[in-house]
């Protein structure tokens, strides 16, 4: 048998189920949450007494927020496709131009906020 994947070589291979409420399972998750760990590590802790395992890799921005973001880039793209159309078809619309651009380097701040990122800004020829 060749070389294993990582998850085949993990020291924790029975798996454990129990059967939750819905508002026993927002409650675990919240729990989990709250206190940096996973659900499963959160289990082990409980009925253990253990100490919580090493950190999880998890994502460090707010998904709710990245979701909102997406929707606005969205919206914001359909708007400059419409500016296009009107462009090419001799409406030019400044104004309108102007929204969109403004409206996206809102957007550019908020995305380097939420990756803990300053703006770095390029010289304008």
């Amino acid at each position: 048998m060749g070389d294993r994947s990582g998850s085949e070589k993990r020291q924790r291979t029975h798996m454990f189920s129990v059967r939750l409420s819905l508002k026993e399972a927002k409650q675990a998750r919240l729990m989990a949450e709250r206190a940096g760990l996973s659900q499963a590590a959160l289990i082990r802790q409980a009925l253990f007494n253990s100490s919580p395992p090493r950190a999880a890799r998890r994502p460090t921005i707010n998904h709710k927020a990245v979701s909102r973001l997406m929707g606005q880039l969205g919206k914001i793209g359909s708007n400059l496709n419409q500016l296009t159309k009107h462009a090419n078809a001799g409406r030019y619309q400044e104004a309108s131009i102007e929204l969109a651009l403004r409206d996206l380097m809102e957007l550019r701040m908020a995305c380097l906020q939420a990756l803990g990122r300053e703006p770095t800004y390029r010289d304008e020829d």
